[in-house]
C-alpha cells in the first residue's frame, strides 16, 4: 500500500510542475509578445487609415518626470506664469522705473512640419475660468477700439497699423505666427506685472503720457501682438485711455542695435562658433543620426529635412508637444515611421548639454557683446534719464529668445539657461532711488536689480558683485509670532555705466565698438 502511495505522490508533483511550468511560460510568451508588438507599433507599422491616429503616442499623456517636465517648461503654460522676486525690495528705497524685455509668445513652426493639421493651436485657457473672461474681454477691446478711435488707435500702433492683433481664428497652426496660448501667455504676463508695478510707479495717477511709457518691437506679427497683449492687461482692461497715449516704436534688429549694428567681427565669432558645435555634434554620432531620422519624419519640405540642427528640430517638435498634439509619422510603401516620445527626450537631453557647451563658449561671449552692445547703450541711456527726470517709468522690448540670450551675455550672465528661453520669458531690470535726508539726488543715490522670470540674478552679475547696496527688510511673519529678515542686494547704476564706458570691450583688447568689429584687429 505505501509503494502505491509514494508512486502517486510522485505522479500529482510532476502533474503540479508541468501545470506551473506551463503558466509560467504562457506569461513569459505572453510579455514578450505584449513589449515586441507595442514597439513594432510604435517604430514601423503597415499603412493605417487616418482614424488610427490616435494609436499615436500623446505628449502630454506622458508621465510627468525630470525629463519630461524640462521639455514642458519651454511651453510655459499660463498656468505656470506667477509672480517671484519682482519688486519685493522695501526699507529706504523708492522704485523709479522698469525696462522689461519679453520673447514673444507661444508660435507655429518656423517652417513646414509634417501633419499639421492634428495640431490645434486654438486659444487654450489651461483650465482657467479667469483667463478665458480676460481673453474674451481682449478679443471685444480690439474688435471695437478701432471703430470708435480709429486715429487714435492708428498712433497708437505707429509703423505696425496694419498688423492683425489676433491670431487668425482657426485652430490650424500658422507658420512662425503667434498663437492663441501665446496671446493668453502675454495677456497672463501683462496681469502679473500690473500687480507688482503698476501702483508703485504710480501709473494710477491719471497723468500717464508717451514720455512715461516707451514700447518697442520688432516687425514680427508674432512681437508686435506680444507686446500689445501684455500692455492691455498691464495699463487697463475696459477702455483704451491709457494706451492711446503710447507710440510703438519699431526696431529693424532683433538684437534692438540702434545704429551699432554691422559689426563683421561678430559674423566671424559666430561661424567659430557654429564650428565648435559641429564638432559636439560630430561626437555624439547616435544624436547626429537620430536628428536625420527625426528631421526626415518632422519636417516636409527636402532641404530642411536634410538639416542637422539639433535646435531646429527642437523648434519644430515643440509645436506638437505645447498643443498636446500627436508626434509626426511618415508613410512608406510598407511602413510607417512615428517619432517616438524617447526621441524627444533623448534630443532634448543633448540640446541641454549643448547649451551648457553654448555658455562655455569664448567665440559664442565675444558674439554676444558685440551684439548687445547697441541694447545695453540704450538701457543706460534709459537709465540715466530715469535718474535725471523720473521718466521713463516703463521700456517694453517686445523681441526674441535671442534678445535676451545678447542682453544676458552683455550682463555677464553666462550660463546654459539663457541660450534656451522659453516663449514669453520675462528679463526685468529695476531702478530705485534711495531716499536720502535731503530732496538732492545725486546718481550714487540709484540701484538696480535684474530679475529673469521671478529669480534674482543681480548678484551673478560680474560687475555688481563687489559694489553692492544692502537693503535689510523686516517682515512680520503669518501668524505674528516673529519677525523675518529679509536682505536684498542691489547693484549701484554707477557700475554698469563704467562697465559699459570702461570695461565692456576689455574682452577685444579694444576701447570703442569700432575698432572691436575690427577683424583685421583679430585676425
Amino acid at each position: 500500500m505505501l509503494p502505491e502511495m509514494l508512486r502517486l505522490s510522485y505522479q500529482h508533483r510532476a502533474f503540479y510542475c508541468y501545470v506551473i511550468l506551463s503558466v509560467w511560460i504562457f506569461l513569459l510568451v505572453a510579455g514578450m509578445y505584449k513589449y515586441i508588438g507595442v514597439d513594432e507599433k510604435t517604430y514601423t507599422q503597415g499603412r493605417r487609415p487616418p482614424s488610427d491616429i490616435s494609436l499615436r503616442e500623446f505628449p502630454r499623456n506622458l508621465k510627468l518626470d525630470l525629463k519630461t517636465k524640462k521639455i514642458f517648461r519651454f511651453c510655459n503654460s499660463p498656468d505656470d506664469i506667477n509672480s517671484g522676486a519682482e519688486g519685493k525690495v522695501d526699507g529706504n528705497l523708492t522704485l523709479e522705473g522698469i525696462l522689461v524685455f519679453i520673447r514673444h509668445g507661444d508660435r507655429g513652426p518656423l517652417t513646414h512640419v509634417r501633419n499639421i493639421t492634428t495640431v490645434n493651436c486654438a486659444k487654450d485657457f489651461g483650465g482657467s475660468s479667469e483667463m478665458e473672461s480676460v481673453y474674451l474681454a481682449y478679443q471685444s477691446f480690439l474688435q471695437n477700439v478701432s471703430s470708435y478711435s480709429r486715429t487714435a488707435w492708428t498712433q497708437f500702433l505707429g509703423p505696425f497699423h496694419g498688423f492683425p492683433m489676433l491670431p487668425a481664428d482657426s485652430k490650424e497652426c500658422k507658420l512662425a505666427q503667434l498663437t492663441g496660448l501665446g496671446v493668453n501667455q502675454l495677456l497672463k504676463t501683462g496681469l502679473l506685472l500690473r500687480n507688482i508695478y503698476y501702483n508703485k510707479l504710480n501709473l494710477n495717477n491719471g497723468t500717464l503720457s508717451s514720455k512715461d511709457v516707451i514700447v518697442y518691437s520688432t516687425r514680427y506679427r508674432r512681437t508686435v501682438q506680444s507686446a500689445v497683449a501684455l500692455l492691455y492687461t498691464f495699463l487697463e482692461y475696459d477702455n483704451f485711455g491709457n494706451l492711446a497715449k503710447i507710440n510703438l516704436q519699431e526696431s529693424q534688429s532683433l538684437t534692438f542695435c540702434n545704429t551699432d549694428c554691422a559689426c563683421s567681427a561678430a559674423d566671424k565669432f559666430s561661424k567659430q562658433h557654429s564650428k565648435e558645435m559641429a564638432e559636439h555634434l560630430r561626437s555624439h554620432p547616435a544624436v547626429a543620426n537620430l536628428i536625420k531620422q527625426a528631421g526626415n519624419v518632422v519636417f516636409e519640405m527636402p532641404e530642411q529635412a536634410q538639416s542637422t540642427d539639433p535646435n531646429s528640430l527642437r523648434d519644430a517638435l515643440l509645436t506638437y508637444v505645447c498643443h498636446n498634439a500627436p508626434l509626426p509619422c511618415i508613410d512608406l510603401e510598407v511602413q510607417q515611421f512615428c517619432v517616438k516620445t524617447e526621441h524627444v527626450t533623448s534630443l532634448f537631453a543633448y540640446t541641454e548639454w549643448e547649451a551648457k557647451q553654448h555658455a562655455k563658449s569664448r567665440s559664442q561671449r565675444k558674439y554676444g557683446l558685440l551684439r548687445a552692445y547697441g541694447l545695453l547703450r540704450d538701457i543706460v541711456s534709459h537709465m540715466l534719464r530715469i535718474v535725471s527726470d523720473a521718466k521713463p517709468k516703463v521700456v517694453l522690448y517686445s523681441g526674441h529668445d535671442k534678445t535676451l540670450e545678447y542682453l544676458a551675455t552683455a550682463l555677464g550672465l553666462v550660463t546654459d539657461r539663457f541660450s534656451m528661453s522659453h516663449y514669453a520669458s520675462r528679463f526685468i531690470i529695476e531702478v530705485y532711488k534711495m531716499n536720502p535726508k535731503n530732496e538732492n539726488h545725486i546718481a550714487s543715490d540709484f540701484y538696480f536689480r535684474v530679475v529673469i522670470n521671478g529669480k534674482d540674478f543681480t548678484q551673478d552679475i560680474p560687475f555688481c558683485k563687489n559694489v553692492n547696496y544692502f537693503s535689510v527688510n523686516v517682515h512680520n511673519r503669518p501668524d505674528k509670532t516673529d519677525k523675518i529678515k529679509a536682505e536684498t542686494k542691489l547693484c549701484p547704476i554707477e557700475a554698469i555705466i563704467r562697465q559699459l564706458h570702461d570695461d565692456y570691450f576689455a574682452p577685444f583688447n579694444a576701447t570703442n565698438f569700432k575698432d572691436a568689429c575690427s577683424i583685421r584687429k583679430h585676425g
